[in-house]
Parts: C-alpha cells; structure tokens; sequence
C-alpha cells in the first residue's frame, strides 16, 4: 500500500497546478460533458471496477448503475499453441448496482450480478457442455477520499468491499467423460471459474487518483481482489487490475472514453482434482497470464434523463498461458444527475 499512495503522490505532482477561484462540489450545472465530465472504470467479468473508482455522489445522493456485458474465447494458450480447439466459453452477465454519498468524504454502495454462461465444444476432444446460469457474489463496499485540492480537481480515493458467498456455484456439465470430471469427480462440476459465483467470501480492495479540468477527465486505478477457498478447497487465482481511463467532453451530451487496462491473475488450484488440472484433457482451462486491453466508448445523454453509453474492449497482447479472450462489448445505462 505504501508504494501505491507514493505512485498517487507522483502523478499529483505532475499536474500543472489550477488556480481554483472557488470551491465546487460537482460540475457547473447546464454545461453537461463540457465541464469534469464523470470517468468509469469499466467492470471485469467477476470483479465490479466501476463502483470502486473516484466517482462520488454528494452526501444523500443515490446513483444507480446498470451494466450489460460479456466475454468470449475460443483460443486457449499454452506454451504458444491453441491446445483447446474445440472449446468455446461465453461469460454474459448483467450488473446492477447503487451507491450512495455520506457526509465526511464517504460513499457506500451494492454490486449484484447475474451471469448466464455457456460452456459449447469440447475439453480435450471430449464432448463437455453446459449452461450456468444464476447470481454471482454480492458486493458489499465502502470509499473514502482520502485527500483532494481545495477545488476538488484532483482527489485521491481508497476503497474496500467485500463479496458474499451467494449464488449459484454448482453448474454442472451435461455429459461423462474424462475431461467432465477431471475437475471435481464424479459429481461434473464445472470449473469454478466458469460458475456464476465462487460461493466463498472474497475480498476487494482499490486505490484511485482522479483529475477533472473543465472536459477532460482522467483516472488512474489499482485494484486488487482476493479469492475465498471453496469445495474441495478448490481456490480461484487472485486477481490484480491496472487501469488508466480518459472521458473527453465532445458536446454537452456526448463523450468520448478512451483507456488502457492490464489484467493479471494468478493460476486456479484444484488440490483434490481426480487428475492434474493443468495437463491433458484440461490444459490451459484454469490457468491465467497477464493481459493488456484497449477500452474505447461513447457515453450519450436521453432527454437529460439518462445516459447510455456502449464500450468497446480489445486485447492487445496475447497471453502467455490460458484464456484468450475475444473483442468484447459493454452497454452501461445510470441515471443523469
């Protein structure tokens, strides 16, 4: 943690001081996107980003937020090769989450996903399919800002949630074979990776810096998420995310973003897996490397009522080891405040 408030301290000093002439508590009214218009991290599949970024409502206020999204492959990597031809994965979810401002620099909010994910092909050249649809791991997190100048162009933010082990972790795979219960045995569970929630408590944390100028805004993010063990102390790897986001302000009702992101999660272990998890049939399912993607998206305000907006992710490495995900599409909807 100390290195990473020394990171925050380092980009404050980089900014070309403001001579502010008054104190503000959000954009000037009437001039939309045109001035300090919002940033949002965008959500990873199991790890709810944008809740945890430097966005803060006003005390009292509530701010909804709805996200719609997924993530495919049909590549899995290992040493080079595509080793899982005939395996096509598809996460889908829909997030639906609130947060609420406090006096004092506070906000606290909720996170609720629901995922409907298709396993189609084969593992290994073994017929392996199924559905796992359900609720994910209810967040529960709290921010505070930490520090920010005297008019609120630059802040610095930390928060924490953490997740609950509720929802559906139980999907199984629709046929028998040696791929279907080399996870878990005779009972074809899925991979807990795939499942809709680990169904254990895991935890989140994150550290932001955020600087707003008239319209351009821009966000620097860390965060990081611990996994619980769940059955068979099967443990999916922890998580860290890296990420650098911009919103420019085209017109008073329509923003650009732009962003980079880097993703990188440790391996999943299955100590207690009828065969080792990491080599044939299963090669390459519960392994991870480090990713770099390209964020792109518009965000659009309805009749000042709402806004809309739609992302786009690209991966711009290939990973070293497992998952290698496709081009993927985000659409986001909040109320206008």
């Amino acid at each position: 943690m100390k290195h990473l408030l020394l990171v925050c301290a380092a980009l404050c000093t980089l900014c070309a001081p403001v001579v502010c002439r008054a104190q503000w508590a959000g954009p000037e009214p009437g001039k939309g996107f045109l001035d300090r218009p919002p940033v949002y991290v965008q959500n990873e599949p199991y790890f709810p980003l944008t809740g945890l970024g430097v966005i803060m409502p006003n005390p009292g206020v509530l701010v909804p937020d709805v996200d719609f999204s997924g993530v495919s492959a049909d590549h899995w990597i290992h040493n080079g090769h595509n080793v899982q031809p005939g395996l096509d994965l598809e996460l889908q979810w829909i997030r639906v989450g609130a947060l609420r401002g406090f006096r004092g620099g506070w906000a606290a909010g909720i996170s609720v996903p629901y995922y409907r994910n298709l396993v189609l092909g084969n593992i290994g050249g073994f017929p392996a399919t199924a559905i796992a649809e359900g609720f994910g791991n209810v967040a529960l997190g709290a921010k505070k800002v930490v520090w920010q100048d005297k008019c609120q162009i630059q802040r610095v933010i930390v928060a924490g949630a953490v997740e609950l082990p509720t929802g559906k972790d139980d999907a199984i795979f629709n046929q028998t074979n040696r791929a279907t219960t080399g996870y878990y045995g005779p009972s074809q569970r899925i991979p807990l990776g795939w499942q809709p929630s680990t169904g254990t408590w895991n935890g989140l944390m994150a550290l932001a810096y955020g600087h707003y100028y008239k319209r351009l805004s821009w966000e620097f993010l860390l965060a990081g998420k611990i996994n619980g063990t769940g059955t068979q102390d099967v443990h999916v790897g922890d998580l860290f995310v890296t990420a650098l986001t911009g919103t420019y302000g085209i017109s008073k009702s329509l923003a650009g973003t732009l962003g980079l992101t880097i993703r990188a999660q440790a391996d999943d272990d299955y100590p207690n897996s009828p065969i080792p998890v990491n080599q044939f049939p299963l090669t390459a399912t519960t392994t991870h490397s480090t990713l770099l993607y390209l964020d792109v998206g518009v965000r659009y305000v309805v009749m000042d009522k709402a806004v809309i907006g739609i992302a786009i992710r690209t991966p711009i490495n290939k990973p070293s080891e497992g998952m290698d995900p496709t081009t993927s599409v985000s659409y986001i909807f909040y109320p206008n405040m």
